[in-house]
């Protein structure tokens, strides 16, 4: 930290770049704070984000634990949910991510999730690389409750038995895809 900026400065200029990429719906990797002109050391890094977590002028800032590096978010932009999904797209974490929303929509609201849903915003994972990653899913023990079905339009779901019949599974499927179309 050069000697003209004061620790006020600093911890503002962090915020406010922690801020902006949350409005913009990203979240910011603590490595990404050497890169914004502040002349910082790892260990004056980690006590400015020990600052930001405690200072109250700084209470939207939060700190989250990936398995690979710590994430910082405001959440008045963003929710920790939506900044743990961004977490583990960062650290390539997909097959714990996509089984976390399968069982979360499988639980809670029962229904299956249409594996396009994985190609949009903010997985933007590619065609084959989603396909491949289900298709080790589900020969691994850690995802033995992830389950596939198809739909009579050849459409891909996933669900939880943990959390949902098969029978219920199938039947929202064919109904969302194919059935409710078929009724005027």
């Amino acid at each position: 930290m050069s000697e003209e900026q004061t620790e006020k400065e600093v911890l503002n200029k962090i915020s406010k770049y922690i801020r902006t990429n949350s409005s913009q719906g990203n979240i910011v990797e603590r490595n990404e704070l050497k890169e914004i002109d502040l002349e910082l050391s790892d260990e004056e890094i980690d006590k400015k984000i020990e600052i930001l977590k405690s200072d109250n002028q700084f209470n939207d800032i939060r700190v989250l634990s990936g398995e690979e590096g710590r994430y910082i978010f405001s959440d008045d932009s963003m929710t920790k949910k939506y900044a743990t999904m961004m977490a583990k797209v960062e650290e390539d974490n997909l097959k714990e991510l996509i089984a976390e929303t399968v069982r979360e929509d499988s639980k809670i609201y029962p229904r299956p999730t249409d594996i396009k849903v994985f190609k949009k915003s903010p997985f933007y994972l590619e065609e084959d690389v989603l396909n491949q990653v289900i298709d080790q899913m589900v020969e691994e023990t850690d995802y033995k409750d992830i389950k596939k079905i198809v739909a009579s339009n050849g459409a891909l779901y996933l669900y939880s038995n943990a959390h949902m019949e098969e029978d219920h599974a199938i039947g929202l499927t064919e109904w969302v895809e194919v059935i409710r179309k078929e009724i005027p």
